[in-house]
């Protein structure tokens, strides 16, 4: 396959690193959202784009399997992912008002130069895209739906491969200058300067279960260097998967680890030891 052609983001990137076939089906678009997904797409537009959710059919009905519900979805150009139930909204809403309240959560967005920007970018021989959701004048912020205990982040954070994601952008928005400079909202003129280097990466998280406790995390300079080096592997990997592929096929799950005639070993992780 010619990868000239192809652009990833880091949710294409993210599933290639489970499997070949997880990242095939997630570009079929074989997989549905779940309700996490739902919860947290509608908290980021209402956090980031409240004025957005006119672009919705907010129905109040009790269950997505109503039928004016299923009528609805039929109707929306965007299906599904543009119909939702007032509950849905209310329990988003509560999430995205407990960030706003928020002291440094609503100081980081207030002062955003940008919010949901469309990047684009190439790493390693191939072109990316991505949303970011906040850009300040000396920051990147991302903002996630989880339970943010303290004690349960950072494992939560390597396993989604957040610190990956937050150096993407950070590399997207750090070497594509001409991008932003070009592509800028007008109006900022004066912060233009300012996004030239974007030396801190936040998680702003807010816990979808009550009381909706909001944390900001800053990802430490050490995080951030093994999320780059993550997205290098990710990337010199997929290369030569791709390269193979038909472009029609779907591997087996697990394919790129599977050992045919012999199991993989399970190791006790380095964290419990």
């Amino acid at each position: 396959m010619d990868i000239e052609k192809l652009t990833l983001s880091f949710s294409s990137l993210k599933q290639f690193g489970k499997s070949p076939a997880h990242f095939v089906g997630y570009k079929k678009r074989i997989f549905k959202q779940s309700a996490p997904m739902r919860r947290g797409w509608l908290t980021h537009l209402l956090t980031l784009e409240p004025n957005e959710i006119s672009s919705l059919i907010v129905l109040d009905v009790s269950t997505r399997a109503n039928k004016t519900y299923k009528e609805a979805v039929l109707m929306h150009p965007k299906g599904e992912e543009g119909v939702f139930t007032a509950k849905e909204v209310q329990e988003a809403q509560k999430l995205a008002e407990a960030v706003r309240e928020h002291p440094l959560a609503s100081k980081l967005l207030n002062e955003a130069v940008e919010v949901e920007k469309h990047l684009h970018w190439e790493m390693e021989g191939v072109k990316f895209h991505g949303f970011a959701d906040v850009i300040g004048q000396d920051y990147v912020a991302d903002l996630k739906v989880t339970d943010n205990e303290p004690k349960k982040i950072q494992r939560w954070v390597m396993d989604n491969l957040y610190h990956m994601q937050l150096a993407l952008y950070k590399e997207a928005i750090w070497n594509g200058n001409a991008y932003m400079y070009n592509h800028i909202k007008e109006g900022h003129d004066v912060k233009k300067q300012a996004i030239r280097k974007i030396p801190k990466c936040y998680l702003i998280t807010v816990d979808p279960n009550s009381p909706h406790g909001v944390v900001v995390y800053e990802l430490s300079r050490e995080m951030m260097e093994d999320g780059l080096k993550q997205a290098q592997l990710e990337i010199t990997m997929f290369k030569i998967w791709y390269k193979e592929w038909d472009g029609e096929s779907t591997p087996r799950s697990y394919d790129f680890y599977e050992r045919e005639n012999e199991p993989m070993i399970l190791e006790l992780p380095n964290w419990y030891k």
